[in-house]
């Protein structure tokens, strides 16, 4: 093709940054259907080309033509070299500042994205260490002097950082950033967490921030983990931070439900543990919900686990009815088993005599004496419930407070049992 015919476009380009308004919004609209061509036909290199006197301008926004800048964007998105071009050239904490000072994150978003797609490089430990001292200059100062803003332009830079620091392939890299452009709105929410500042967001406490997640974002229910497992960990962190404990409670429970009701994504797990290597994975692992399969792994071991108690204490059942049934034949009263049974919880107590009516069916002292005994046990076992719904309805009373307080009435299923 010849470049010839193409060269009006570039011309017309730096016209128009000149002067606003020297090029019809009509004629960008042609011009960009004619860098379409030109890529389509192998004309790459020549397109950036051309473009490179016009890319610092634009990435630093000294254009004021609307029109010439959207042109340039237009044709960066699709400049393979527009990375490798900006490397040496552009220092990203500046350009991070500039657009700060625009309050435009979307912009820098966007260009952070296609920069890192496009090969650029730089010195990203020392980017990071700079980066990690103004994030903690966040948590110190909080919302004051404007970090509340200028600590989300931060996030942003930080995220881009540590993808493009990451040991991950090439490949990784450009699906983590294309990630990291399209889910920016839920991430921020982690970020919040994680750096213990709200950024991004107009809340001011984390109970605020948490009803934002889960209040009718149902888009970020696939990543709810992500957020609830950093939450949890910082609980106590946030809590001194001033956020109130209940309120904040409340929003858990919220979400951990929600959780319960949605199937989780698990597509940004990496991305998370990427952005924070030190620490996330171990999060995840300490309070991420457990899986179907985990679930149903737990559910067979509680049930193995209870099959085997219960044939464990059948046996016991067993074996003290068959040594209170040989004491009844030789010598013991009646009375005195009496006593024992109605001491033991009716756990045991109750199957004991049921086998007993079995053992001793031709003891005419037994049988005249059973129905006493089997009511004395059931008017024992209504004291019991009662006295477990009592415990129950204490505040902060637990299953442990329960069992704790069956061992202090004597009621301790495990109790070794004498017979006089």
């Amino acid at each position: 093709m010849n470049k010839v015919q193409y060269q009006h476009i570039f011309v017309m380009l730096r016209e128009e940054i000149k002067r606003t308004d020297s090029v019809e919004w009509v004629t960008f609209k042609y011009m960009k259907q004619d860098v379409e061509v030109m890529i389509a036909n192998g004309m790459k290199s020549y397109v950036h080309e051309q473009m490179q006197s016009f890319y610092e301008e634009y990435l630093w926004r000294t254009i004021e033509s609307f029109n010439a800048w959207s042109f340039i964007d237009f044709v960066a998105h699709r400049d393979d070299y527009f990375g490798e071009w900006a490397t040496g050239k552009v220092d990203l904490m500046k350009l991070t500042e500039a657009w700060i000072e625009r309050s435009d994150s979307r912009t820098l978003l966007s260009l952070l994205t296609r920069l890192g797609q496009t090969g650029y490089e730089t010195n990203w430990q020392e980017l990071r260490s700079l980066l990690d001292e103004k994030l903690r200059r966040m948590e110190v100062e909080g919302t004051r002097n404007g970090m509340k803003e200028t600590g989300y332009f931060y996030c942003l830079l930080h995220a881009f950082t540590m993808i493009m620091m990451s040991e991950h392939s090439i490949e990784e890299k450009m699906r983590l950033l294309e990630l990291f452009s399209q889910q920016w709105a839920f991430l921020r929410t982690v970020y919040s967490v994680m750096v213990r500042r709200i950024v991004g967001l107009n809340y001011t406490n984390f109970a605020q921030l948490s009803q934002y997640v889960v209040g009718g974002q149902q888009d970020f229910d696939p990543y709810l983990h992500l957020f609830y497992a950093p939450l949890k960990e910082r609980y106590e962190e946030l809590i001194e931070l001033g956020t109130k404990s209940e309120s904040l409670d409340k929003a858990m429970q919220k979400i951990e439900k929600r959780m319960q009701q949605s199937t989780p994504c698990h597509d940004m797990d990496c991305l998370c543990e990427t952005l924070f290597p030190e620490e996330f994975c171990d999060m995840l692992n300490r309070h991420r919900p457990m899986s179907y399969c985990e679930l149903e792994c737990e559910l067979s071991k509680v049930t193995a686990s209870a099959t085997a108690t219960i044939k464990t204490l059948e046996k016991r059942v067993e074996d003290m009815a068959k040594k209170y049934a040989e004491l009844v034949e030789k010598s013991i009263t009646v009375e005195q088993i009496e006593t024992e049974l109605t001491s033991l919880p009716t756990i045991l107590s109750l199957p004991i005599w049921s086998h007993l009516n079995t053992l001793l069916a031709h003891h005419a002292e037994w049988l005249r004496q059973t129905g006493i005994i089997r009511d004395k046990i059931l008017t024992k076992q209504v004291q019991e419930m009662q006295l477990n719904m009592s415990i129950t309805a204490q505040p902060g009373s637990n299953v442990n407070g329960i069992v704790q307080q069956q061992n202090n009435n004597g009621l301790t299923p495990d109790r070794q049992i004498t017979v006089a």
